[in-house]
């Protein structure tokens, strides 16, 4: 497994590179838009978010929590937009990427002066990355092993209620135990773009009609399907190649892994001073408590290293979570220990930052303590007695 900080180190060029370099155009609505207009431009701009200014908020949503609405009438879209913090022309892609990870987002707005003036998508992110070299991080260590899927004669209701639950963009298709093709919010969101034909009392009945119908060929076949063992830069250029959002991983005809833009741009993790490597990807520089959460995931490491010395480096992937019933932040908080025997992953969720890291550092010491103390044990009894005396 390639060492995150030798990562860091090789992607000192990109991460400094500064947005004004690789800006787009903005796709914006007004917040007096309806539902209906909302999805419509999403659709026929083939955009995963859309953002609108509010005085000096910005505010954005997306394709996946459009697909959570049943009334996509005349109602406003201005009550279930969220905000978020924008860019500005001087910021470098380490911190575009650590807003797009912490806010699920594929791109982050540009503002200057109170004026969205373009966008950093993800994607070009990407592209910066794919004029790196880096065959030698395999594919297998950034992937989501095991993705959740479907099949052909699943309804469109339930990978709707799929990718709402699981907060997920992509479901591979299974058809006659292969991936025939996979399924994404943007695929779904076209479903519920209403018919300019169809009254309104006609849109809520026609929709749900189509929700019962099967998956069957629904989704995009032009998904690059590699090796487990496939480096990262083949994985890059088959995604960009193919104009698609994620990469399939499989081993012996069997799905082991996705991987997303999202994925790929979590290698410009942020890096925490310490004496252990930390980085943490996803930490917003507007956060309050910024400064004090490095410090706790500091002092976290340190005291796991006292019980648990092995430890080499560790990272931490904080996501906020959206819930449009409530202003409160949820975040959702994942922490990768690396030893030399293995690697422990934990997560955590809560509405305090803070907490949740007081929460993820107690199991941590916990866990590995006890682990620590087996191996010992275990050491131990491997000793000859003639060793001993």
């Amino acid at each position: 497994m390639s060492s995150p900080q030798v990562i860091y180190g090789h992607l000192k060029e990109v991460r400094d590179l500064k947005v004004d370099k690789i800006l787009k155009k903005a796709i914006t609505i007004d917040s007096s838009d309806s539902i209906s207009k909302t999805v419509g431009v999403l659709v026929n701009s083939d955009s995963y978010e859309v953002f609108c200014m509010d005085g000096k908020d910005v505010l954005t949503i997306s394709a996946r929590e459009l697909l959570g609405i049943k009334d996509i009438g005349d109602v406003k879209i201005k009550s279930l937009l969220r905000k978020i913090q924008p860019l500005t022309r001087n910021d470098t892609v380490e911190k575009a990427a650590a807003i797009l990870s912490h806010y699920r987002m594929r791109s982050v707005p540009v503002v200057e002066g109170n004026e969205i003036v373009g966008v950093v998508n993800g994607k070009d992110i990407v592209e910066l990355l794919q004029k790196q070299d880096l065959k030698w991080i395999p594919a297998s260590n950034i992937l989501t092993a095991d993705p959740i899927t479907v099949t052909s004669t699943d309804s469109i209701a339930t990978a709707r209620k799929l990718m709402i639950t699981k907060r997920i963009d992509h479901l591979p298709v299974i058809k006659g135990g292969k991936v025939s093709q996979v399924l994404t919010s943007m695929h779904l969101l076209q479903v519920i773009k209403p018919t300019e034909r169809l009254g309104m009392g006609l849109r809520g009945l026609d929709l749900q009609k189509k929700y019962k119908e099967n998956i069957a060929n629904m989704g995009s076949t032009r998904i690059p399907n590699l090796n487990t063992n496939a480096p990262l830069s083949l994985v890059i250029e088959s995604m960009l190649k193919n104009d698609s959002s994620c990469c399939l991983l499989t081993l012996w005809d069997h799905v082991h892994g996705i991987i997303t833009y999202k994925d790929i741009i979590n290698l410009l993790e942020s890096k925490v001073p310490s004496d252990v490597p930390l980085y943490i990807v996803g930490l917003p520089e507007d956060y309050s408590s910024a400064e004090i959460v490095k410090t706790k995931f500091d002092k976290i490491i340190r005291n796991l290293t006292k019980v648990y010395p092995e430890v080499e480096q560790a990272k931490a992937s904080i996501k906020t979570i959206h819930n449009p019933d409530s202003n409160r932040p949820h975040y959702e908080v994942s922490v990768r220990v690396f030893s030399p025997y293995r690697t422990y992953n934990y997560t955590e969720m809560g509405w305090d930052l803070s907490k949740v890291f007081d929460t993820l550092g107690s199991k941590l010491i916990r866990n590995l303590s006890q682990r620590s103390k087996k191996r010992w044990k275990t050491s131990i009894r491997k000793v000859d007695k003639h060793d001993i005396f």
